[in-house]
């Protein structure tokens, strides 16, 4: 996708820098600052912790007036009234609210800010150069980006930053890249859940759901530092990649977070990982998704994806990889986690690793792999396949009760890997390893 550089509220075509570049701890809080206001508004100003706060009437008209004070006047803590629903129906240079380029604070107090139905297209926030948007307890709902930038909820542009806070982006779309969210800056996303056992039956108070973007990114695309903790992101849909979430040649970081019921008919149902991308998951789910291509739960095309303390489990994959993808010179390392019951209907339920010049690295270590299944008529390792280039390392796992249509069910490689003797490889059928085209140390039948 063609990236953006902005100039305090224009747009001009450029490819987005990686933010790989930019300081990681840069990621702050907004401070609230005095929204500078001198005349005799219908709603007072609140002093609160020292700070003053903007109350802003039940209208969409008075929170567009509030914001363009917000940059005139170098930001603002704005307060919405209770539970109201800001609804907009115009808009300027394709957003419903004025470009934020100043630190503005928005406390939702369980507000929706929704797009018309009837109303010409367009998104709802635009975070441009300097901005520093901070949102709380607020519904995004109903943006509709028709750029070629993306972002129908919310976009952050190189040199901006957001915060996302116990909110949620819901029945937002857009043409391009992130149904809701489309992150060239800096975004952090945070939450509260009750978790329940094994992440089961907990509700977020963050939740990014329900959006669809015509390409990439369902839920979120992301070329920049993207943190998310405590969060859901479901029922995204994607035309192409990564129905939940894209990093493209960005760094994400997932914590404690659930990836579940997104669907693409192309690659990578849950997180896409592309070229250059740095992707880090750890105590997080990723269930129940579903691609038409390869990867149903994660796939790593390229890039370098760390997950840990994570469950993969009943997502789908038309193709290859039910539950984790590594290809295209990627390199992944899995470590204390579940890749569980995944179904791929080609190589690999639950893992497949594959390369074609460049070398796919992969390494497994304190996991477990069972119960996938590799069930199309020449499907083969149904717990894990390694084909091409590539390099395989299995530690101190276990590989038990996959199955695949044709042997073998538990492990099938190509090319030499590694597996230590502490690794447990049973009870898969119908073999364990025999079939494969090399033999699979510590592995019998």
């Amino acid at each position: 996708m063609t990236g953006l550089t902005v100039l305090a509220g224009g747009l001009t075509g450029a490819t987005p820098t990686r933010l790989a570049a930019l300081d990681p701890t840069a990621v702050r809080q907004i401070s609230s600052v005095d929204d500078g206001s001198k005349d005799g508004d219908k709603k007072k100003d609140d002093k609160r912790d020292g700070k003053k706060v903007k109350e802003v009437g039940c209208d969409p008209d008075e929170l567009i007036a509030a914001l363009v004070r917000a940059n005139a006047d170098k930001g603002a803590k704005l307060e919405l009234e209770e539970k109201c629903t800001y609804t907009l129906t115009a808009f300027q240079d394709d957003n419903g609210l004025p470009v934020i380029v100043q630190p503005v604070s928005i406390d939702g107090n369980g507000a929706t800010i929704v797009r018309a139905a009837n109303a010409e297209q367009f998104r709802i926030f635009n975070v441009g150069v300097g901005g520093n948007l901070k949102l709380r307890d607020v519904t995004i709902k109903g943006g509709d980006d028709r750029t070629n930038i993306g972002g129908g909820g919310l976009l952050v542009q190189q040199g901006g930053r957001a915060t996302i806070q116990d909110s949620t982006f819901t029945l937002n779309r857009t043409t391009t890249d992130g149904g809701a969210i489309a992150n060239f800056g800096v975004t952090t996303i945070l939450g509260d859940v009750d978790h329940g056992k094994d992440g089961k039956g907990w509700n977020a108070t963050t939740q990014i759901r329900n959006n669809t973007a015509l390409d990439d990114g369902g839920g979120v695309y992301s070329t920049g530092r993207l943190i998310m903790k405590d969060s859901r992101v479901s029922h995204n849909s994607s035309v192409n990649f990564g129905a939940g979430l894209e990093n493209e040649g960005g760094v994400m970081e997932l914590t404690r977070t659930r990836v579940d019921h997104n669907t693409t008919p192309d690659d990578a149902g849950g997180i896409d990982v592309e070229i250059g991308s740095v992707t880090k998951v750890t105590h997080s789910w990723v269930t129940d998704n579903t691609s038409g291509e390869n990867a149903g739960g994660i796939g790593n095309f390229g890039g370098t994806l760390y997950v840990k303390h994570t469950d993969v489990s009943h997502n789908r994959a038309a193709t290859n990889a039910g539950g984790v993808g590594n290809f295209g010179g990627g390199q992944t390392v899995v470590e204390d986690s579940k890749i569980n019951e995944n179904t791929a209907t080609e190589l690999g339920g639950g893992v497949d690793n594959f390369g074609l010049g460049e070398i796919s690295e992969f390494v497994l270590r304190r996991s477990e792999v069972n119960q996938n299944r590799a069930v199309g008529p020449d499907s083969q390792g149904g717990g894990v396949a390694n084909t091409g280039d590539t390099t395989f390392s299995i530690v101190d796992s276990r590989i038990t009760e996959n199955l695949a249509t044709n042997p073998p069910g538990g492990v099938f490689t190509g090319n030499p890997i590694t597996v230590d003797d502490e690794t447990v490889i049973v009870k898969n059928r119908p073999t364990n390893c025999e079939g494969s085209v090399v033999e699979v140390p510590n592995c019998f039948g």
